[in-house]
């Protein structure tokens, strides 16, 4: 049996793989290791708990540090386990400064015959500094099976010179672990700890560096927020990076029908997300989310890895402009047959992604050449 290990440590990426987790156990020796990236409860254990995810294996607890010495914390941690469990394969997922980190350390290994597999490659946003761009472009290159979600990624890995046959669209398995918890809820919806119904409110979140980092951004989409909720309750699930960027920036969340709220487990934001009229986001792993569950969405960003749902008609890349923001808010609000129009987008998503992955690692990792 092949020995696989996957490095994971964020809260995106417990979500992505907790489908895929239980699958890797029974498929293969299964490593698994929890780099501590995302060190607090409300970010971290709750999701192993919610999604019913055995504990890993090795804990390397980083925690949070500047980017470069998380990385390379992470990067001399993860070695000493790779030395000791001498996989066939190391595994990562997305964008991380974990994923970076874990295929790093695997490239250097290389003469051992440990190969890199990477799951969410080829998403581009084309915004160079941003550090999920360069991450996700480094780890793509030292990859040699790169797992694409759609046929947009997979064009923009061989625009880059990757071997098409390195290559494999499988989807995202965030469809099949969103599309579980989403089928679990049960009849009392989220919103109703809030006194809301379904269907009458805003969901809102805003955690990325381009957007808190930068003080006019920060403040513009704050006050975007804070109008907004003078029409319709918003409810604001308030990541921790954000609110210590509030705090050092003197930036205020206010308005009339603002909830602003603690970052919630999986269950409690699909079920808030699932019931909105309308998502603000300016998180990767909520706009596939908001697609699934086909909640028209308006992106506070600049540019989205995620163009399809774009170009499908369901979300709207906005900025951080507050006029703009509001305006396609109040538009979006007070139009029936485009809100309906935008919320019926048709959009096709792979079947079974997670089930897919598991056969072509078995495929690429019975090959002679791959070894």
């Amino acid at each position: 049996m092949k020995k696989l290990l996957t490095i994971i440590g964020t809260r995106p990426e417990i979500i992505k793989m907790a489908t895929l987790i239980p699958e890797l156990d029974r498929a293969f020796e299964h490593v698994l290791v929890d780099s501590g990236q995302h060190y607090s409860a409300r970010m971290h254990a709750i999701f192993f708990e919610e999604l019913k995810l055995r504990s890993p294996d090795y804990s390397l607890k980083v925690g949070s540090h500047r980017p470069a010495k998380q990385v390379a914390l992470i990067l001399e941690r993860f070695e000493e386990v790779l030395l000791n469990v001498r996989p066939t394969a190391v595994v990562v997922q997305g964008d991380t400064n974990t994923a970076l980190a874990g295929a790093l350390a695997a490239s250097k290994h290389r003469d051992t015959g440990v190969r890199i597999i990477h799951i969410e490659a080829g998403a581009r946003s084309f915004i160079r500094d941003q550090p999920e761009e360069i991450n996700r472009k480094l780890v793509d290159q030292m990859s040699d099976l790169l797992f694409a979600s759609c046929e947009e990624d997979l064009d923009n890995l061989k625009r880059e010179g990757i071997d098409g046959g390195r290559i494999r669209v499988v989807g995202n398995t965030i469809v099949d672990g969103c599309r579980r918890i989403a089928a679990t809820l049960d009849g009392t919806p989220e919103a109703g700890r809030y006194g809301l119904e379904p269907g009458s409110y805003v969901f809102a979140t805003f955690h990325r560096q381009e957007t808190v980092d930068d003080e006019s951004r920060l403040h513009a989409v704050c006050e975007a927020l804070g109008e907004i909720s003078s029409r319709i309750p918003v409810i604001i699930a308030l990541h921790p990076r954000t609110r210590k960027m509030l705090e050092q920036r003197q930036a205020t969340l206010e308005g009339p029908g603002l909830h602003v709220i603690e970052p919630l487990g999986y269950r409690s934001a699909v079920s808030l997300l699932k019931d909105s009229r309308l998502c603000m986001t300016d998180s990767g792993g909520v706009q596939e989310e908001a697609a699934v569950l086909s909640i028209p969405t308006l992106v506070l960003r600049e540019s989205t890895e995620h163009i399809r749902y774009v170009k499908a008609g369901m979300h709207v890349v906005v900025g951080t402009d507050r006029s703009r923001i509001v305006n396609e808010a109040s538009f979006l609000l007070g139009n029936q047959k485009e809100y309906d129009r935008r919320k019926n987008s048709r959009i096709s998503f792979v079947e079974n992604t997670t089930a897919r992955i598991v056969r072509e690692i078995e495929s690429f990792l019975a090959r002679p050449d791959a070894l």
